[in-house]
């Protein structure tokens, strides 16, 4: 048999051996061969199966509700939570106070000045004058009543100051033609008088032209047997102090042109503990009446020529000394 036929004709017998053992009951199915798919490599074909390994996802984690990010949403700000928030007080306006305008000025008055002298023993409170050695301050300058005075005759005085520790004395010689004094207390002004102003304290106000609780105005009346009007002495001002003052020692008599008065006057009247040297504000004046039918002051003169009552800096001056 010729070679070239021999190995098809064996595949076909091979064959067709293979399709009859199918069909007999005595002869197993054979176990299918599947052919690896047309898409697989050789190399594929021929590998070893490789089992794989199962891919484990990781488990996603829940976060705790406490735990959840609040996220906001770009460009809108968190809506903030309102609180009572207190307000600044309420701006009181504040007054810029005035300054305070100061009068202080020097302890002395440039004029007018009397001369205080200190007694080692004091006067006898007589109405003499003759334990008096002082000088005498003409007491005639008209200060109010031009029209009604007439002259030195009509009303002058002269006046001598002394003082010690405890008190301030007067001494005064008062010329006068017509003596009339019906009146006191108060008005005891409106009849034959004497007055003294004076200023405790002159260097804190010496500026001040009105009266303040260092100013004082007394007056003393050497009173009339006539009328049975007693000697006296009255406080006007301050005027929340005013009243009689009957600690003042006084003693009067008559002349026949005129009275002498001597007046012991304690410095408790005044507030005033003295020294040596000691300045006060000071004027001293006479007041006269010659109208017996009418209570009026008709004039009065002064030892200071441009005294103002109610002006402290019209007043002159009064030093203590001690020889």
């Amino acid at each position: 048999m010729n070679k070239k036929w021999y190995f098809p004709l064996l595949a076909v017998g091979l064959l067709t051996l293979a399709s009859l053992a199918c069909n007999f009951p005595f002869v197993p199915s054979p176990t299918p061969f599947g052919f690896p798919t047309p898409d697989l490599t050789m190399t594929a074909i021929f590998n070893p199966t490789v089992t794989s390994r199962p891919v484990i996802f990781p488990t996603q984690t829940i976060p705790p509700a406490w735990a959840s990010p609040t996220f906001t949403q770009l460009g809108q700000l968190p809506s903030p939570v309102p609180t009572d928030t207190p307000l600044p007080p309420t701006a009181t306006a504040t007054k810029t106070p005035t300054p305070t305008r100061s009068y202080a000025g020097p302890g002395m008055r440039p004029k007018f000045s009397m001369v205080g002298v200190y007694f080692d023993a004091p006067p006898r409170i007589d109405a003499s004058l003759e334990d008096w050695n002082l000088d005498r301050y003409r007491i005639e300058q008209v200060v109010y009543g031009k029209s009604d005075h007439s002259g030195p005759d009509d009303l002058s005085g002269r006046a001598m100051v002394g003082w010690d520790e405890d008190n301030l004395y007067l001494g005064i010689r008062v010329i006068d033609n017509k003596y009339v004094q019906n009146t006191s207390g108060s008005n005891l002004f409106k009849g034959d008088s004497l007055e003294i102003l004076l200023d405790t304290d002159v260097s804190s106000d010496y500026y001040l032209g009105e009266l303040n609780g260092d100013d004082f105005q007394l007056g003393i009346s050497p009173g009339s047997p006539a009328p049975k009007v007693e000697p006296e002495v009255y406080l006007w001002f301050p005027s929340s102090i005013a009243g009689g003052q009957d600690q003042v020692d006084i003693a009067a008599r008559s002349r026949g042109d005129g009275y002498i008065v001597e007046a012991e006057i304690p410095w408790s009247v005044f507030d005033v503990n003295p020294s040596t040297g000691q300045h006060f504000g000071f004027a001293f004046s006479i007041s006269d009446n010659d109208n017996p039918n009418q209570n009026i002051q008709q004039s009065m003169v002064s030892y200071v020529p441009i005294r103002t009552l109610s002006d402290p800096t019209t007043w002159g001056d009064l030093t203590l000394v001690k020889p």
